[in-house]
């Protein structure tokens, strides 16, 4: 894969802008949640389907979706995918019940995906080596940004219903999807001359100890992250007292503090700070500041900020995993599949953390949240450090 001669900018912001619509449809569950189980008569249980069906197909499917993407290319794909996404919330906006809302979920899900592992193969061939990382590190801004800005429909729904904000999100997507189609370029992205074999690019892929690394490392990231952010409304409740609105937008400032850094990811690699550091950085701030957030003895608003900080200094993890996929991939036309399986891993911690931290919290209080957390990242932390001695392909 020969790199371009210039970066093009507006590929890049719109398939960035392709991540953030398609992080819409993560954001707009937990809003609508109370609507929907009001509606269709569901126990807790039964609707936390609704949020988990998303991260569910990732961790599934994420490495086999990478090959896709592979051999059809992320240029013809990432605007399917956009349709995809846009169908499934017709479908569940129109859903007479949950079987179909959660069948609605699923199709939201493989488009999700693909999507996650095409835009940023898209940037991959859009960019040049010097401006890779900056760019990722704005891809890296995609979920929290999306998620912060469809919970932000939270005031609507009294008026339009969780239908009509599925629907909503349906129309927007459509459009980006046309959008997509029409300005990225017709060279980016089409798919490699040789053909993609499924299985044997996924063999490739994760018997190269680099791409595993990387997922395994955003594994833990994600763990902890989803963990924290999944049951911060519900801590912040029972330690400050505060009112459930004033614990959703406090939730949103820790989601938002995630973006610095992202942002910060792009101007530390360029300066040829090592890939490993930021990362070895997030997760030793994360096992600390969670000790600290969970501890008995810990101020309820020192807690908190310390919140802040586990997000912040946690969002350098993000853009630098990313972003290592076009070196740490087999071959240049296997980064999708290195995409795919990253994701995969991320997916899976999303799926596991609230799983892992609400076992403990139910057994031992809130206090036993500080190990679970701690013990995840210090593994990442060690897991980094095997990832600092793989040699790089070719």
């Amino acid at each position: 894969m020969t790199p371009p001669v210039r970066t093009d900018w507006p590929a890049v912001l719109l398939a960035v802008g392709a991540g953030v619509v398609a992080a819409f449809q993560v954001g707009k569950a937990p809003i609508a949640l109370p609507f929907i189980r009001a509606e269709l008569g569901l126990d807790l249980s039964a609707a936390s389907w609704i949020l988990s069906m998303l991260a569910l197909m990732g961790a599934v499917a994420g490495g086999a979706l990478g090959s896709v993407v592979t051999r059809l290319g992320p240029r013809r794909l990432l605007p399917a995918a956009l349709g995809l996404i846009a169908v499934g919330s017709l479908a569940g906006g129109l859903a007479p019940s949950q079987g179909l809302l959660l069948a609605s979920r699923v199709a939201e899900g493989i488009g999700m995906t693909v999507v996650v592992i095409a835009a940023p193969a898209l940037i991959t061939v859009a960019t040049t080596p010097h401006d890779r990382h900056t760019a990722f590190g704005l891809w890296a801004c995609f979920m929290p940004f999306g998620m912060a800005v469809s919970m932000m429909a939270a005031p609507l729904l009294p008026l339009i219903g969780w239908r009509g904000l599925w629907l909503g999100m349906a129309a927007f997507l459509a459009i980006y999807a046309v959008l997509a189609w029409i300005r990225l370029p017709a060279a980016a992205g089409h798919g490699g001359n040789t053909p993609s074999r499924l299985w044997h690019d996924l063999l490739r892929t994760v018997s190269t100890p680099g791409p595993v690394l990387l997922a395994l490392i955003f594994a833990c990231y994600t763990t902890a992250y989803i963990a924290l952010t999944g049951f911060l409304p519900t801590l912040l409740i029972e330690r400050l007292g505060v009112t459930a609105g004033q614990a959703g937008m406090m939730t949103a400032a820790v989601a938002a503090a995630n973006i610095l850094g992202n942002l910060a990811t792009g101007p530390l690699l360029r300066r040829h700070v090592p890939r490993w550091i930021p990362i070895i950085l997030a997760n030793i701030t994360i096992a600390a500041c969670a000790i600290g957030i969970f501890g008995p003895d810990t101020p309820p608003w020192l807690a908190y900020g310390l919140c802040l900080v586990f997000s912040a200094i946690g969002g350098l993890l993000p853009g630098c995993v990313l972003g290592g996929a076009p070196p740490y991939a087999p071959e240049p036309r296997l980064v999708p599949v290195t995409l795919g399986l990253i994701m995969q891993g991320s997916n899976i911690g999303q799926v596991t953390g609230p799983a892992l931290v609400g076992a403990a919290v139910a057994w031992w209080g809130w206090s036993a949240a500080a190990p679970v957390l701690a013990g995840i990242t210090v593994t990442g932390a060690i897991l980094t450090l095997a990832l600092r001695r793989v040699r790089l392909p070719g």
